[in-house]
């Protein structure tokens, strides 16, 4: 999809954000927070339309997050009477904008960065998230012992985390390759280490939120498999990573 125009994919990320920020909001109301969740959409949606360039009109990041955060602060204090209530329901209608808005909105802003270069990264984002994944439980299930975060996520280890690493460089190197001869070496080896951690975070950020919630999987969308941020989960501070090296180190620009 993301060789395609420019605006399908800027469609298919808006859904993924409005699926996610809905299941983050049904997970946050298991926990009794009551999250406004018809705002939380709305506004997590608004986010990434902000990083669409092909819009008819600018509109700068800064407009619907200073909107959706009033909008959300004054729709929790007339739903809720008490002030714990109030500050309840604010956090857990501003994680999910914020978490899957926001972050997810990098992707789009990744893609504008240039018609072939914003589909070449996209390309390299997915190869590095998708391979190290791959090696983190491959690596962790044959020989991983030391446990992470045993509260958050028991299955996983530091061994399958170092292999999601070299494996993340590994693919960054021969995405650079294959897309961006001419990018030195060092930027691929980093981009590579930056994008493991990433996406390792992404992954404990929303095992967080199923452990607190006390569910297995963020949905039923995809029987077998889980929920639609179990799938996307790993991409949550992968793209902003990218996006942000990208604009400060090899001088791209919307």
């Amino acid at each position: 999809m993301q060789y395609g125009p420019a605006w399908t994919f800027s469609l298919l990320v808006g859904v993924v954000v409005a699926g996610g920020t809905i299941e983050a909001c049904g997970i946050l109301g298991r926990l009794g927070t009551r999250p406004v969740m018809p705002l939380c959409v709305a506004f997590a949606l608004a986010i990434a339309a902000a990083f669409d360039s092909g819009l008819p009109f600018d509109l700068p990041v800064s407009l619907p997050l200073t909107l959706g955060i009033v909008t959300i602060v004054a729709a929790a204090m007339r739903r809720r009477d008490d002030a714990r209530g109030m500050l309840d329901t604010i956090q857990a209608s501003l994680l999910p904008p914020l978490l899957v808005g926001l972050m997810l909105a990098h992707l789009i802003g990744l893609r504008g960065l240039g018609d072939e270069i914003g589909r070449d990264l996209l390309f390299l984002l997915f190869l590095c998230v998708m391979l190290g994944d791959t090696a983190a439980y491959y690596v962790g299930s044959a020989i991983g012992r030391s446990k992470m975060t045993p509260v958050l996520s028991p299955n996983k280890s530091w061994e399958g985390a170092i292999a999601a690493i070299f494996a993340s460089v590994a693919a960054s190197w021969l995405a650079t390759v294959w897309f961006f001869p001419d990018l030195p070496l060092k930027h691929a080896l980093i981009i590579g280490a930056l994008l493991g951690p990433a996406g390792i975070l992404g992954d404990l950020a929303e095992s967080t939120l199923k452990r607190a919630g006390g569910v297995k999987d963020s949905g039923r969308l995809l029987p077998g498999h889980g929920g639609l941020l179990d799938r996307i989960d790993s991409l949550l501070f992968a793209a902003p990573v990218l996006y942000y090296y990208c604009m400060a180190f090899l001088g791209a620009a919307p």
